[in-house]
Parts: C-alpha cells; structure tokens; sequence
C-alpha cells in the first residue's frame, strides 16, 4: 500500500459552523511506503493491552466527558465508552484493538505516527440517519489488522471524533500502554495460530493449507477439504445442553461436542481452559466444517478432535 502524503480532514459531515468539536486533521511529514514495521503494534503487543484501560483519560476527554458507569468491556480485544461534547450531545465510541479489515472498502486518509489511517463512513447517503463512521490505524497489511474506533455521533462529527481518538490511541501504543492482569497460566497472550500443529492441520483440511489471523484471539484455517476456526475468549463456561454433549478430552479437561448436518458438516469442540469466575472463563473453541458435496459421510467430530489434541498440550498449564 502507498499513501499520498497529506493532511487530512475528516470525512464529510454537517455544516462545521454547528459541531460542537473542531474538525481533526491528521498530519504527516513524509509518505507511508511499503510494509508494517512497528513490533510495538504486533499482533502480539496488541494481544494484551487492556482496551478499556486505553478508552480512558486523554483518549476520550479530547472529545467529551465520560457519562458515568458508560464504560464497559465487548470482549478480549474492545471496550466502549459514551461521552458528553461541550453541548450537551452524546457520541459512543468503541474502540477494537484488532479489527479485521477489508481495505479496499476503505478510505486512506493519512497516517498517524507512521500508520497509515483509513476511514469508513457508515451513513447511507439515502438516507437522513447517521449511522457514523469507523476508523482505523492500519497495524498489519497481511493480514491487513488494525485499531478501529467506531464512533456513534448523532448532530456531530463521527469521522473527525474518531481520528482523534485513534491519534491518542497510537500515542499510548507507542508510550506505555496499559496492560491487562491475567493469571500466569492464562490463554489470552497466545497465538491461536500457533496453537495447531501445521502438519496435522494439512492431513485433516486438506493440501495447502493456509492460516490466517482473525483478530487477536482468533485463527481461520483454509484447506481443500475443510476449514477450521479457532477462538479464544473470556465467556459463560460451557455446558451439557446448550453446548452440545460431554466429551473427555484427557488430562481432567471437560470437553463439549456439537455436530451439524443442516448444512455441510460441521463439528464444534469447545472446553474452559482457565476459570474466572462468576460462571466465566477462558473458553477455547475449535469448529470444523465441510461444506462440499460429498461432506454427508464426513466424520466432521473425528477430526476436529484429530485438531484439539494438537491444542491442549501446548495450552500453559495451572
């Protein structure tokens, strides 16, 4: 990717002279050439940043004051925070910290401390409602990752919101940003595409396979036979019932095994690798599915088990 160097405003909005927030710009000094170099934006730097402890203090005052109680986690990798702007109009903000991206759906418009910064306006031109607009410093060509923060801003500037939002957050990725407390034996700072054993991974999906990073915490498979995907996450510990049936997976490990046939053949195997209370827990989850012709007489739950028995033992031990 190359980006024109530039100073950038932010997407088209409503008449400036009625925003409550100057419009943002994003300046750089030279053109953003050739690959993503930055280890302290890797997947594995991103991996354990606390995203609620980055959706906080001079990230969001910039634009608002923080409605109390607002903030809250969406997961592993986001967090999302309501603020107040100087009239008294509320704006959302949730921030992922890595967010697949499809950029040719995307606008370039810039960099920020030598990311290259797009944009994504999700208002329908048809129609009179702002649905705001996503933006993103770009962390990873290939796969092509990034941080997003969606903005929500009825009556104000979404898109210039969240370029300064994303400016103060790749300033913290560059300082010291804030890291999430986890226990030692903890599943989150791994790499879920390490997880699996490539050469098993070929003999159950099929020759040439590829993997790819879905995120953070997740990893997609793509054989000539099947795919597979892998996730971890923090979430309600499965169970009998609602995840299928029990299934031992060795070593004291609980398992849980749900089989599909409406469409293709699929098999889900999904356990709780560390407690963390409440009923929650760090949840590994692999899915098999084959969705070709001859996929009826597949033994979909054999090989993902095939998989899973590549997982566990390199899963850190309490």
């Amino acid at each position: 990717m190359v980006l024109l160097a530039l100073t950038v405003s932010a997407c088209a909005g409503p008449d400036l002279g009625k925003q409550n927030f100057p419009r943002t710009t994003v300046t750089q000094t030279s053109a953003a050439t050739g690959p993503i170099d930055d280890a302290a934006v890797s997947l594995d730097a991103l991996r354990t940043v606390d995203p609620c402890g980055m959706l906080q203090g001079d990230t969001v005052t910039g634009v608002g004051t923080p409605v109390e109680d607002s903030l809250h986690s969406t997961g592993l990798d986001g967090c999302a925070v309501e603020v107040t702007d100087a009239g008294g109009k509320e704006a959302r903000l949730s921030l992922t910290m890595g967010e697949t991206l499809l950029l040719s759906s995307a606008t370039q418009v810039g960099t920020v401390e030598g990311l290259p910064v797009v944009e994504r306006d999700l208002d329908d031109p048809d129609t009179a409602e702002e649905e705001g607009c996503v933006v993103t410093a770009v962390t990873s060509e290939t796969p092509a990752i990034g941080i997003s923060v969606q903005v929500t801003y009825q009556g104000g500037d979404a898109c210039g919101t969240g370029l300064t939002v994303i400016r103060e957050v790749v300033a913290k990725m560059h300082g010291s940003p804030p890291r999430m407390t986890r226990a030692a034996n903890s599943a989150v700072p791994l790499d879920p595409c390490a997880l699996v054993d490539d050469t098993v991974a070929a003999e159950v999906l099929g020759r040439s396979t590829a993997k790819r990073p879905g995120g953070l915490h997740e990893c997609h498979w793509s054989g000539g036979n099947a795919t597979g995907y892998l996730r971890i996450s923090e979430t309600v510990e499965p169970s009998d019932g609602d995840d299928g049936t029990r299934v031992d997976l060795g070593g004291g490990i609980t398992g849980y095994q749900e089989k599909r046939t409406t469409a293709g053949n699929s098999c889900t195997i999904e356990w709780t690798h560390l407690r963390t209370g409440d009923g929650e827990g760090e949840v590994v989850k692999f899915e098999y599915d084959n969705f070709h012709d001859d996929a009826a007489g597949d033994d979909s739950c054999g090989k993902a088990r095939r998989i899973v028995d590549t997982i566990l033992p390199k899963l850190p031990k309490s």
